[in-house]
């Protein structure tokens, strides 16, 4: 063994080893190219194929659950017990001196029902309709938010009560009494009572 090759001083004084150049020649893009010229992009890709999709159509489609057909009752329909409107107009007969009774439409003035005797009732009622209107008129007139509980008509010897429904105002319950014999405060209680009744 030389004594160069010992000697540590020696060992030191050697230079290190060089780096690698680096290589600054024009790369070879042919390669990309190529890989470019057969690049898809994904939305234009065949779609892939799934499990699902390779899966029979018996085994993928949901099973139609069919619910059992319930049959419902028909609802019962609540019945009418009031009274016709012959007998509410017979009853409201049913007080001293009272004469006849209409249930008219004062559009109209046509008679729904009447009972009752001593009056020609067709006549009478269509000028009641008359009145009613024309008080109707007035009271929008006024723009009050009044409504028309009775029309009373004295006359020599008749009373006379125009009596709108509430539920319809454009129908009333025409009342005529006897002055002497008829209480004006039974007639217009008959009146009313009727209201609830009257079915049309």
């Amino acid at each position: 063994m030389s004594v160069d090759s010992r000697s540590p001083i020696r060992s030191l004084r050697r230079s290190p080893k060089e780096p690698e150049r680096p290589d600054y020649s024009e790369p070879d893009f042919s390669s990309w190219a190529a890989r470019l010229d057969d690049y898809t992009p994904a939305a234009h890709a065949a779609p892939a194929t799934t499990a699902a999709a390779t899966t029979p159509a018996a085994v993928v489609a949901p099973v139609a659950v069919v619910a059992p057909v319930v049959e419902v009752a028909p609802t019962a329909q609540a019945l009418d017990d009031r009274p016709s409107l012959e007998e509410v107009l017979e009853k409201l007969l049913s007080f001293d001196g009272a004469l006849c009774v209409a249930v008219v439409d004062s559009e109209t003035g046509m008679i729904l029902g009447s009972a009752g005797s001593g009056v020609e009732i067709d006549l009478a009622a269509a000028g009641a309709s008359v009145i009613l209107r024309a008080r109707l008129a007035s009271t929008r007139a006024l723009g009050t938010n009044e409504k028309i509980d009775d029309v009373l008509i004295s006359l020599t010897s008749q009373v006379q009560i125009i009596h709108p429904l509430p539920s319809n105002p454009s129908i009333f319950t025409y009342l005529i009494g006897d002055k002497a014999k008829s209480s004006l405060a039974m007639a217009r209680y008959k009146a009313t009572e009727a209201d609830p009744l009257i079915r049309l």
